[in-house]
């Protein structure tokens, strides 16, 4: 039996090495043939590659002394000069020959020192099977050196193939190979070559060998039979190189990297709320870094490890996966548990997207364990979870930055200002302006300067067909399963590749921004360029919405056109939001934007929110669109985002209240009553609020471009122009209008003249106020008869729109009045309309007032019968 650790050769029954003291590993007497087969080929091989290597090394040198051999027993026949001359020459050539072979050996040392290192990085990293590669090669090259050897050993132990490590250390034996430093000269090699002595058994171990006092205690206990199998003696001798694969792995098991699925489930107790299963399959060791980390001068074994099943401390009826930071050191001569830290939680769960990786960031002589988790709850429910932290170690995890858990909501606000400055200071610095940029606490994994260990990605993959088909029915079966990938090797080709992913995003970022930027200086040269231009020039103006415009024109100084930004889907895309203000009111939205990838896009381009729609966001991701088609009929429509730069309308109600007084909310699946119909509002939570709105004079970039505004300030010129042109022809109509008014006026009181007095001679009394006078009138004309000559009086068309556009719908009416609002068609949008006239109509007199609604509020007056 050969010794691990100095590579002597002691008796098969011996427990300790006779040369070094240290404790032998027991291999069973008898082998089966298979494994006297595999050690025999693993030395067969192992002499193959001895031999060939050193006769691939020395080749050209003997083949060199062998020409010169030749040539010198040739020359030996010839005269004593000539046999001067070539000893002379052989003396040289010797020498040159010489040059040449010590040239060649510090060549092969170079050689030989490069794998050895790059070896010894991949078994820190515990790579074995690279690791083991470049130590093979590395006895090729000097078969004399002991280390590679021993490093063998110590690989084939770790992963349990004794056979294989006790044949590599009898081959170093064989081929004499000892440590750099320690070479012993032959004579004394040779009488050095004795049996190893063994132990006495009666002698008691010495003070300074715990390996015996273990093993002492080892053969006490041999035969028992423990009641937990799973159970694993953690403080045996073992180093720290061999400690994940012997202890830790057969303990706990351990993560692999690749991707894996999970199907979409029922939640307990809900029937429309789905969301992937837990995966269970992964668990134990996730990665381990053997490195300083505390910077005593020994080395620590960082441990990542993933719990599966673990109940919420904050939701104790939940159970989720969670990834914990283990640091163990070396203790005497056991292997101990100094300190745990929680990291990652709620790891490849129940969110539909997901986010996490832990990675090394060195800075200012300290090791930071960095890491974060952003979770998206996207199709059902909508919500995030964000967590960070960045920790050292000193003997136990100190926290330098962190979120101190999962934060949801608007409760990360708070933190972000604090942990981008602490991120800068230690060279995260494209993390800090990303955190500050969106208001989101996770790490950018591709930062430049860090060492990655594990990162765990969860996408979904359901696109409009499936979602559309899901919100018809909520049956989790039509749905693709999330796609969760593991990543636990990071090379230099990853991390350039990440580095290039980070940089195409923030180039997409970059394109984002002025896409939104774009529609801003529409909706500001609409403004400059006034409503009429806008109405005329449609195509010119494509992705705006046109209220806004004649809202602000119309109630100047009281309505502005405010902006803001809002990831509603909680996808990582923050969208533009357009809406407008009154009188420092509350905020209506008239615009959603979202970007394609290539430029921004009008999410209801076919939906239009005009001045009787009214949109409402809610935090788990609806949009909720009523549109008014009076006070007893409307549309109440629901809306999510597919993922696609579209959105699917998942639900669509009419509202008749007129021909459904007792459900007027009704499709062709169910009715509901207005209670009812509240209640589903009500399930939907909470709408969006304390958005943080901004005009567009507060933009960011400025005004639009100077050659908008000059365009802007030339069609303001014509616009007043013609404004002057119009109210001179508006006041001489006024004149006419006001001398037929007096003149029917007149006729009016002739004839009321006329009544009271056949009144006063039949002795009743005539009523002294003129306006009760008026009131106690009979109507001369009726509300058929007014609303028929009004759709006449439009049908030919007015200044502000094509007949054909405008309807006369009928408001209300009192014993005077006859009150009604005109619409008109949107442009661009035949099935949108907007109110485009107030009228207001005296049954008596037909004297008829128009009031324009969406420009500058004007009237105009006329007699309806004279038209």
């Amino acid at each position: 039996m050969y010794c691990r650790k100095c590579g002597a050769e002691n008796a098969d029954h011996a427990k300790f090495c006779g040369k070094c003291g240290a404790e032998l590993v027991q291999i069973p007497q008898e082998s089966t043939q298979e494994e006297k087969s595999a050690e025999k080929k693993v030395e067969e091989n192992l002499q193959k590659d001895f031999e060939a290597e050193e006769t691939e090394n020395f080749q050209e040198i003997e083949q060199e002394r062998k020409q010169e051999a030749e040539q010198q027993e040739t020359k030996r026949r010839k005269n004593f000069r000539i046999a001067a001359a070539v000893g002379i020459s052989a003396v040289l050539i010797a020498g040159v020959t010489t040059g040449v072979y010590f040239g060649m050996k510090d060549k092969q040392e170079k050689t030989f020192q490069t794998k050895i290192a790059m070896a010894d990085k991949y078994l820190e990293d515990m790579e074995y099977e690279k690791a083991e590669e470049l130590y093979l090669e590395s006895i090729k090259i000097d078969p004399k050196e002991r280390k590679s050897y021993d490093k063998l050993a110590e690989i084939y132990t770790a992963q349990g193939k004794e056979k294989k490590a006790e044949a590599i250390l009898k081959k170093a034996k064989e081929n004499g190979a000892v440590a750099k430093g320690q070479e012993v000269p032959k004579k004394e090699a040779q009488s050095n070559e004795k049996p190893a002595a063994e132990p006495v058994p009666d002698e008691k171990p010495s003070p300074n060998s715990s390996s015996q006092e273990e093993n002492k205690e080892e053969e006490e206990n041999k035969g028992e039979h423990t009641q937990d199998q799973d159970k694993i003696d953690d403080t045996k001798a073992v180093s720290l190189e061999t400690y994940v694969d012997k202890v830790l792995v057969p303990k706990y098991g351990k993560c692999t990297a690749g991707t894996y699925e999970s199907k979409y489930v029922k939640k307990d107790g809900e029937k429309k709320i789905v969301q992937p299963e837990r995966l269970e399959k992964q668990k134990g060791v996730l990665a381990s870094k053997l490195k300083d980390f505390d910077g005593d001068g020994e080395k620590e074994l960082l441990v990542l490890m993933l719990k599966t099943g673990e109940e919420d401390k904050a939701k104790k009826d939940e159970k989720h996966n969670h990834v914990y930071l283990q640091m163990y050191e070396k203790k005497e001569k056991s292997i101990k548990l100094a300190a745990e830290y929680l990291a990652l939680r709620n790891v490849m769960g129940n969110a539909e997207t997901e986010r996490q990786g832990i990675f090394l960031k060195e800075s200012g002589g300290k090791i930071y364990i960095c890491g974060s988790t952003a979770n998206q709850y996207s199709l059902t429910a909508r919500s995030h979870e964000y967590g960070m932290f960045a920790v050292n170690y000193d003997g136990t995890f100190r926290e330098y930055a962190s979120t101190k858990g999962l934060l949801t909501g608007d409760e990360h606000e708070k933190e972000i200002t604090d942990i981008s400055a602490k991120l800068e200071k230690i060279g995260l610095n494209a993390t800090a302006k990303r955190m500050r940029g969106y208001s989101e606490l996770w790490f950018e994994f591709d930062e430049s300067g860090v060492e990655i260990l594990a990162e765990l990605t969860t996408t979904e993959q359901n696109g409009t067909e499936e979602l559309s088909e899901f919100y018809e029915t909520y049956d989790s079966s039509v749905l693709k399963p999330v796609q969760r990938k593991v990543t636990l090797k990071f090379d230099k080709k990853e991390i350039e590749a990440a580095a290039k992913r980070t940089e195409e995003r923030l180039k997409k970022e970059q394109k984002k921004d002025e896409a939104y930027q774009k529609i801003l200086d529409e909706y500001q040269e609409a403004l400059l360029m006034g409503a009429s231009e806008v109405q005329k020039d449609p195509e010119g103006y494509p992705n705006i919405n046109p209220l806004l415009v004649f809202l602000t024109e119309t109630d100047k100084g009281k309505t502005e056109i405010i902006y803001t930004m809002y990831d509603i889907d909680e996808s990582g895309e923050k969208e533009l939001l357009v809406g407008s203000r009154s009188n420092g009111g509350d905020e209506r939205v008239v615009g959603v934007y979202c970007f394609d990838g290539v430029d921004a896009k009008n999410m209801f381009e076919d939906q239009t929110l005009a001045e009787r729609s009214l949109l409402q966001i809610y935090e788990n991701g609806t949009m909720y669109i009523y549109g008014s088609g009076g006070a007893s009929y409307g549309n109440a429509s629901f809306y999510r985002m597919d993922g696609e730069h579209t959105v699917i309308q998942t639900e669509q109600y009419t509202f008749d209240m007129e021909g459904h007084p007792e459900q007027p909310y009704y499709n062709d699946k169910e009715a509901l009553s207005k209670e009812a119909f509240q209640k589903k509002l009500d399930s939907m939570g909470k709408t969006v609020s304390g958005l943080k709105w901004k005009t567009l004079s507060e933009r960011i970039t400025g005004e639009a471009d100077p050659e908008a505004t000059k365009k802007a300030e030339e069609a303001k010129k014509k616009e007043e122009a013609k404004k002057a042109e119009e109210k001179k022809a508006q006041e001489e109509k006024a004149k006419k209008d006001k001398a037929a008014k007096k003149k029917a006026e007149e006729a009016k009181k002739k004839e009321a003249e006329t009544e009271n007095a056949g009144q006063s001679q039949e002795g009743i009394k005539t009523p002294e106020n003129p306006i009760q006078q008026e009131e106690e009138q009979t109507p001369v004309y009726s509300d058929s008869e007014i609303q028929k000559k009004l759709e006449e009086y439009y049908a030919k068309g007015t200044e502000d729109a094509k007949g054909e556009e405008m309807t006369v719908l009928e408001q209300e009416s009192t014993k005077s009045e006859y009150l009604v609002k005109v619409t008109t068609k949107v442009p661009e949008n035949e099935t949108a309309e907007q109110v485009l006239y107030e009228v207001t109509v005296n049954k008596i007199t037909g004297e008829t007032v128009q009031k324009r609604v969406l420009t500058d509020g004007k009237t105009v007056t006329f007699l309806l019968w004279e038209n």
